[in-house]
Protein backbone atom coordinates (compact mmCIF):
# COMPACT_ATOMS: atom_id res chain seq x y z
CA UNK A 1 0.00 0.00 0.00
CA UNK A 2 1.33 3.35 -1.17
CA UNK A 3 0.41 6.65 0.58
CA UNK A 4 0.87 10.54 0.56
CA UNK A 5 1.01 13.16 3.42
CA UNK A 6 1.48 16.69 3.77
CA UNK A 7 2.12 18.01 7.20
CA UNK A 8 2.63 21.52 6.87
CA UNK A 9 0.63 24.41 5.90
CA UNK A 10 1.71 26.20 2.80
CA UNK A 11 1.18 30.22 3.27
CA UNK A 12 2.91 31.63 -0.08
CA UNK A 13 2.60 34.06 -2.75
CA UNK A 14 2.55 38.17 -2.86
CA UNK A 15 2.45 39.26 0.93
CA UNK A 16 2.61 36.03 2.40
CA UNK A 17 4.90 37.49 5.74
CA UNK A 18 1.70 39.49 6.41
CA UNK A 19 0.49 35.82 7.86
CA UNK A 20 2.93 36.27 11.13
CA UNK A 21 0.40 39.18 12.26
CA UNK A 22 -2.08 36.14 12.92
CA UNK A 23 0.23 33.71 14.94
CA UNK A 24 -1.47 33.27 18.16
CA UNK A 25 1.85 34.16 20.03
CA UNK A 26 2.92 35.67 23.61
CA UNK A 27 6.64 34.06 23.44
CA UNK A 28 8.29 32.95 20.16
CA UNK A 29 11.55 31.47 19.72
CA UNK A 30 13.67 32.17 16.47
CA UNK A 31 16.16 30.05 15.19
CA UNK A 32 18.55 31.73 12.89
CA UNK A 33 22.15 32.02 11.80
CA UNK A 34 24.62 34.64 12.68
CA UNK A 35 24.51 36.88 9.32
CA UNK A 36 20.58 37.04 9.07
CA UNK A 37 20.69 37.96 12.39
CA UNK A 38 23.49 40.88 12.15
CA UNK A 39 21.68 42.09 8.41
CA UNK A 40 18.98 42.46 10.22
CA UNK A 41 17.18 39.98 8.21
CA UNK A 42 15.75 38.45 11.73
CA UNK A 43 14.47 41.91 12.57
CA UNK A 44 12.63 42.32 8.72
CA UNK A 45 10.40 38.95 9.80
CA UNK A 46 9.74 39.58 13.30
CA UNK A 47 7.92 42.96 12.57
CA UNK A 48 5.34 41.31 11.27
CA UNK A 49 4.30 39.29 14.37
CA UNK A 50 1.98 40.80 17.16
CA UNK A 51 3.06 43.96 19.08
CA UNK A 52 3.26 42.12 22.60
CA UNK A 53 4.65 38.76 21.31
CA UNK A 54 8.42 38.28 23.40
CA UNK A 55 10.84 37.23 20.87
CA UNK A 56 13.82 35.67 21.56
CA UNK A 57 16.98 34.60 19.06
CA UNK A 58 19.51 31.61 19.06
CA UNK A 59 21.67 33.05 16.09
CA UNK A 60 24.02 29.79 16.52
CA UNK A 61 23.53 27.90 13.70
CA UNK A 62 26.34 26.91 11.07
CA UNK A 63 26.58 25.44 8.34
CA UNK A 64 26.52 21.17 8.61
CA UNK A 65 24.80 21.92 12.04
CA UNK A 66 26.47 19.73 14.71
CA UNK A 67 25.40 17.47 17.44
CA UNK A 68 26.96 19.98 20.04
CA UNK A 69 24.74 23.34 18.34
CA UNK A 70 21.67 20.98 18.53
CA UNK A 71 22.41 20.50 22.30
CA UNK A 72 22.82 23.63 22.72
CA UNK A 73 19.63 25.01 21.39
CA UNK A 74 17.83 22.53 22.67
CA UNK A 75 19.01 23.70 26.49
CA UNK A 76 18.24 27.13 25.10
CA UNK A 77 14.40 25.99 24.49
CA UNK A 78 13.75 25.06 27.80
CA UNK A 79 15.14 27.85 29.06
CA UNK A 80 12.53 30.00 26.75
CA UNK A 81 9.58 28.06 26.89
CA UNK A 82 8.09 29.22 23.53
CA UNK A 83 4.98 28.59 21.80
CA UNK A 84 6.19 28.95 18.64
CA UNK A 85 9.37 28.39 17.00
CA UNK A 86 10.02 29.77 13.45
CA UNK A 87 13.05 28.57 11.92
CA UNK A 88 14.27 31.52 9.52
CA UNK A 89 17.18 30.28 7.35
CA UNK A 90 18.91 27.98 4.71
CA UNK A 91 18.68 24.34 5.13
CA UNK A 92 21.17 24.16 8.10
CA UNK A 93 18.49 26.21 10.20
CA UNK A 94 15.41 24.38 9.74
CA UNK A 95 17.43 21.27 10.02
CA UNK A 96 18.92 22.29 13.42
CA UNK A 97 15.49 23.90 14.35
CA UNK A 98 13.87 20.18 13.41
CA UNK A 99 16.51 18.47 15.75
CA UNK A 100 16.10 20.50 18.24
CA UNK A 101 12.52 20.60 19.18
CA UNK A 102 13.17 16.71 18.13
CA UNK A 103 15.14 15.93 21.15
CA UNK A 104 13.68 18.41 23.51
CA UNK A 105 10.67 16.49 22.86
CA UNK A 106 12.25 13.44 23.43
CA UNK A 107 12.87 14.96 27.31
CA UNK A 108 9.31 16.21 28.05
CA UNK A 109 8.70 19.49 25.90
CA UNK A 110 5.50 20.06 24.75
CA UNK A 111 5.28 21.01 21.08
CA UNK A 112 4.93 24.34 20.63
CA UNK A 113 3.71 25.84 17.02
CA UNK A 114 6.45 25.17 14.63
CA UNK A 115 7.44 27.34 11.22
CA UNK A 116 9.68 27.12 8.71
CA UNK A 117 10.02 30.69 6.74
CA UNK A 118 13.30 29.37 4.13
CA UNK A 119 15.93 32.22 3.09
CA UNK A 120 17.13 30.02 0.13
CA UNK A 121 15.55 28.16 -2.70
CA UNK A 122 17.16 24.64 -2.68
CA UNK A 123 16.08 22.25 0.73
CA UNK A 124 12.88 21.88 0.95
CA UNK A 125 13.51 21.71 4.43
CA UNK A 126 10.53 23.61 5.22
CA UNK A 127 7.59 20.82 4.60
CA UNK A 128 9.47 17.32 5.16
CA UNK A 129 10.06 15.07 8.25
CA UNK A 130 14.00 14.72 7.32
CA UNK A 131 16.97 16.26 8.96
CA UNK A 132 20.80 15.70 8.53
CA UNK A 133 23.19 16.75 11.31
CA UNK A 134 26.62 15.97 11.64
CA UNK A 135 28.42 13.94 14.79
CA UNK A 136 31.83 13.97 14.40
CA UNK A 137 33.12 13.21 10.89
CA UNK A 138 29.81 11.79 9.95
CA UNK A 139 26.33 13.47 8.95
CA UNK A 140 23.17 11.85 10.51
CA UNK A 141 19.85 12.02 8.61
CA UNK A 142 17.06 11.82 11.10
CA UNK A 143 13.46 10.43 9.59
CA UNK A 144 10.71 10.65 11.62
CA UNK A 145 7.03 12.93 11.02
CA UNK A 146 7.80 14.34 14.06
CA UNK A 147 10.62 16.58 12.61
CA UNK A 148 7.75 18.03 9.91
CA UNK A 149 6.89 21.29 10.48
CA UNK A 150 3.36 22.75 11.07
CA UNK A 151 3.43 25.24 8.84
CA UNK A 152 6.08 26.51 5.99
CA UNK A 153 5.87 30.54 4.69
CA UNK A 154 7.59 30.91 1.54
CA UNK A 155 8.26 34.49 0.59
CA UNK A 156 10.60 35.50 -2.20
CA UNK A 157 11.84 38.61 -0.91
CA UNK A 158 13.74 36.56 1.72
CA UNK A 159 15.78 35.16 -0.99
CA UNK A 160 16.95 38.28 -2.65
CA UNK A 161 20.25 38.12 -0.97
CA UNK A 162 21.66 35.40 -1.85
CA UNK A 163 24.80 35.71 -3.91
CA UNK A 164 24.51 33.75 -6.83
CA UNK A 165 27.02 30.77 -6.11
CA UNK A 166 24.48 29.57 -3.10
CA UNK A 167 21.71 30.22 -5.49
CA UNK A 168 23.06 27.58 -7.57
CA UNK A 169 24.20 25.01 -5.08
CA UNK A 170 20.70 25.27 -3.37
CA UNK A 171 19.00 25.57 -7.27
CA UNK A 172 20.64 22.17 -7.76
CA UNK A 173 19.82 20.93 -5.20
CA UNK A 174 15.95 20.85 -5.69
CA UNK A 175 16.78 19.45 -9.03
CA UNK A 176 18.43 16.91 -7.44
CA UNK A 177 15.75 15.96 -5.25
CA UNK A 178 13.00 16.37 -7.92
CA UNK A 179 14.91 13.83 -9.58
CA UNK A 180 15.93 11.34 -7.16
CA UNK A 181 12.14 11.14 -6.11
CA UNK A 182 10.74 10.60 -9.41
CA UNK A 183 13.35 7.86 -10.14
CA UNK A 184 13.27 6.51 -6.33
CA UNK A 185 11.83 2.68 -6.18
CA UNK A 186 8.71 4.38 -4.06
CA UNK A 187 7.23 6.91 -6.26
CA UNK A 188 3.49 7.18 -6.83
CA UNK A 189 1.63 9.15 -9.59
CA UNK A 190 1.62 11.91 -7.23
CA UNK A 191 4.87 12.23 -6.26
CA UNK A 192 6.28 12.19 -9.79
CA UNK A 193 3.42 14.94 -10.52
CA UNK A 194 5.53 16.94 -8.12
CA UNK A 195 8.39 15.93 -9.29
CA UNK A 196 8.25 17.06 -12.60
CA UNK A 197 6.70 20.38 -11.83
CA UNK A 198 10.14 21.31 -9.91
CA UNK A 199 12.01 19.75 -12.83
CA UNK A 200 10.63 22.26 -15.25
CA UNK A 201 10.85 25.32 -13.31
CA UNK A 202 14.09 24.46 -12.31
CA UNK A 203 15.20 24.37 -15.87
CA UNK A 204 13.61 27.19 -16.95
CA UNK A 205 14.08 29.49 -13.67
CA UNK A 206 17.02 28.59 -12.02
CA UNK A 207 19.51 30.23 -14.84
CA UNK A 208 17.59 33.36 -14.61
CA UNK A 209 17.68 33.84 -10.55
CA UNK A 210 21.49 32.71 -11.13
CA UNK A 211 22.55 35.38 -13.48
CA UNK A 212 19.95 38.36 -12.24
CA UNK A 213 19.13 37.73 -8.26
CA UNK A 214 16.71 40.92 -9.14
CA UNK A 215 14.13 38.86 -11.36
CA UNK A 216 11.70 38.00 -8.31
CA UNK A 217 9.10 36.12 -10.40
CA UNK A 218 11.58 33.43 -11.06
CA UNK A 219 12.79 33.62 -6.99
CA UNK A 220 9.13 33.68 -6.20
CA UNK A 221 8.85 30.10 -8.37
CA UNK A 222 12.38 28.41 -7.49
CA UNK A 223 10.82 28.94 -4.03
CA UNK A 224 7.68 27.19 -4.45
CA UNK A 225 10.12 24.37 -6.58
CA UNK A 226 12.03 23.92 -4.05
CA UNK A 227 9.00 22.88 -1.41
CA UNK A 228 7.28 21.07 -4.08
CA UNK A 229 10.40 18.84 -4.54
CA UNK A 230 10.66 18.61 -0.41
CA UNK A 231 6.83 17.50 -0.64
CA UNK A 232 7.73 14.73 -3.54
CA UNK A 233 10.93 13.33 -1.61
CA UNK A 234 9.23 13.09 1.88
CA UNK A 235 6.89 10.88 0.10
CA UNK A 236 9.12 8.92 -2.49
CA UNK A 237 12.51 9.19 -0.58
CA UNK A 238 15.87 9.94 -2.36
CA UNK A 239 18.72 8.08 -3.62
CA UNK A 240 22.54 7.41 -3.59
CA UNK A 241 23.18 10.74 -5.07
CA UNK A 242 22.22 12.20 -1.68
CA UNK A 243 23.94 9.33 0.53
CA UNK A 244 27.03 9.92 -1.65
CA UNK A 245 26.74 13.48 -0.62
CA UNK A 246 25.95 13.05 2.80
CA UNK A 247 28.96 10.85 3.92
CA UNK A 248 31.42 13.19 1.48
CA UNK A 249 30.04 16.61 3.18
CA UNK A 250 30.92 15.24 6.77
CA UNK A 251 34.44 14.22 6.25
CA UNK A 252 35.26 16.78 3.81
CA UNK A 253 32.61 19.70 4.71
CA UNK A 254 31.46 20.82 0.75
CA UNK A 255 28.45 22.45 0.33
CA UNK A 256 25.34 19.86 -0.14
CA UNK A 257 24.06 21.28 -2.90
CA UNK A 258 27.35 21.63 -4.61
CA UNK A 259 28.25 18.26 -4.23
CA UNK A 260 24.91 17.08 -5.34
CA UNK A 261 25.53 18.81 -8.49
CA UNK A 262 29.05 17.12 -9.49
CA UNK A 263 27.43 13.86 -8.26
CA UNK A 264 24.35 13.30 -10.11
CA UNK A 265 25.71 13.08 -14.21
CA UNK A 266 27.59 9.98 -12.50
CA UNK A 267 24.82 8.59 -10.52
CA UNK A 268 22.64 9.04 -13.42
CA UNK A 269 24.78 7.11 -15.87
CA UNK A 270 25.54 4.36 -13.16
CA UNK A 271 21.67 4.06 -13.28
CA UNK A 272 20.97 5.08 -17.19
CA UNK A 273 23.84 1.71 -17.75
CA UNK A 274 21.22 -0.84 -17.11
CA UNK A 275 17.83 -0.82 -19.20
CA UNK A 276 15.69 -1.55 -16.03
CA UNK A 277 16.76 1.51 -14.45
CA UNK A 278 17.10 3.78 -17.50
CA UNK A 279 13.97 3.62 -17.75
CA UNK A 280 12.43 6.10 -15.14
CA UNK A 281 14.43 8.87 -16.92
CA UNK A 282 13.42 7.88 -20.08
CA UNK A 283 10.05 8.30 -18.73
CA UNK A 284 10.84 11.67 -17.09
CA UNK A 285 12.50 12.86 -20.20
CA UNK A 286 9.80 12.63 -22.45
CA UNK A 287 7.17 14.34 -19.65
CA UNK A 288 9.83 16.96 -19.52
CA UNK A 289 9.20 17.26 -23.36
CA UNK A 290 12.98 15.63 -24.18
CA UNK A 291 13.37 13.22 -26.20
CA UNK A 292 15.18 10.14 -23.98
CA UNK A 293 17.21 9.47 -20.36
CA UNK A 294 20.48 10.72 -22.66
CA UNK A 295 18.68 13.91 -23.62
CA UNK A 296 17.45 14.44 -19.91
CA UNK A 297 21.58 13.91 -19.06
CA UNK A 298 22.66 16.17 -21.14
CA UNK A 299 20.44 19.32 -20.01
CA UNK A 300 21.49 18.42 -16.40
CA UNK A 301 25.58 18.52 -17.80
CA UNK A 302 24.37 21.89 -19.32
CA UNK A 303 22.51 23.45 -16.71
CA UNK A 304 25.42 22.91 -14.09
CA UNK A 305 27.88 24.23 -17.02
CA UNK A 306 26.01 27.15 -16.84
CA UNK A 307 25.71 27.61 -13.36
CA UNK A 308 29.58 27.20 -13.03
CA UNK A 309 29.50 23.57 -10.74
CA UNK A 310 32.97 21.73 -11.54
CA UNK A 311 32.16 18.61 -13.43
CA UNK A 312 34.55 16.59 -10.95
CA UNK A 313 35.51 16.39 -7.16
CA UNK A 314 38.87 17.00 -7.79
CA UNK A 315 38.14 20.68 -9.67
CA UNK A 316 36.83 21.97 -6.23
CA UNK A 317 40.74 22.21 -4.97
CA UNK A 318 39.65 21.71 -1.32
CA UNK A 319 39.45 17.45 -1.83
CA UNK A 320 43.68 16.23 -1.65
CA UNK A 321 43.72 13.35 -3.51
CA UNK A 322 45.41 11.22 -1.27
CA UNK A 323 42.77 11.97 1.68
CA UNK A 324 39.81 11.12 -0.68
CA UNK A 325 42.01 7.99 -1.19
CA UNK A 326 42.14 7.26 2.25
CA UNK A 327 38.47 7.65 3.10
CA UNK A 328 36.87 6.54 0.45
CA UNK A 329 35.92 3.12 1.65
CA UNK A 330 34.66 4.82 5.09
CA UNK A 331 32.72 7.27 2.82
CA UNK A 332 31.31 4.40 0.68
CA UNK A 333 29.94 2.16 3.83
CA UNK A 334 28.79 5.23 5.38
CA UNK A 335 26.57 5.88 2.37
CA UNK A 336 25.73 2.25 2.00
CA UNK A 337 23.95 2.72 5.43
CA UNK A 338 22.80 6.13 4.75
CA UNK A 339 19.04 6.34 5.19
CA UNK A 340 18.59 7.58 1.45
CA UNK A 341 19.93 4.43 0.09
CA UNK A 342 17.19 2.63 0.55
CA UNK A 343 14.82 3.91 -1.86
CA UNK A 344 17.21 4.26 -4.76
CA UNK A 345 16.45 2.69 -7.92
CA UNK A 346 18.86 0.30 -8.44
CA UNK A 347 20.59 -2.08 -5.55
CA UNK A 348 24.18 -0.88 -4.95
CA UNK A 349 26.88 -2.50 -3.14
CA UNK A 350 29.81 -0.78 -1.11
CA UNK A 351 32.26 -1.46 -4.25
CA UNK A 352 29.80 0.10 -6.82
CA UNK A 353 29.49 3.30 -4.07
CA UNK A 354 33.47 3.03 -4.20
CA UNK A 355 33.51 3.19 -7.85
CA UNK A 356 30.91 5.87 -8.13
CA UNK A 357 32.87 8.10 -6.07
CA UNK A 358 36.44 7.49 -7.74
CA UNK A 359 34.43 8.53 -11.18
CA UNK A 360 33.06 11.60 -9.55
CA UNK A 361 36.57 12.53 -8.41
CA UNK A 362 38.35 11.68 -11.29
CA UNK A 363 36.11 12.38 -13.99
Amino acid sequence: MNQFSLKAKLFFGPQAVEHLSSLACTNVLVVTDGFLQESGMVSKMTQYLPSGAHVSVYSNVRPDPSQELVDAGVEMIFGVKPDVVIAFGGGSCIDATKAILYFAGQKGLAHPYFLAIPTTAGTGSEVTNFAVITRGDTKVALIDDALAPDGALLDASFTRSVPPKITADTGMDVLTHALEAYVSNQATTFTDALAVKALRVVFEDLPVVFHDGDAMRARGRMAEASCVAGIAFTNAGLGINHSLAHALGGRFHVAHGRLNAILLPYVMRFHMADSKYREPYDRCARELGMADAEDLLRHVIDLRAELGVEDRLADLGSIDAGAFEEHVGDMAEAALGDRCTPTNPRPVSRQDLVNLYRDAYNG
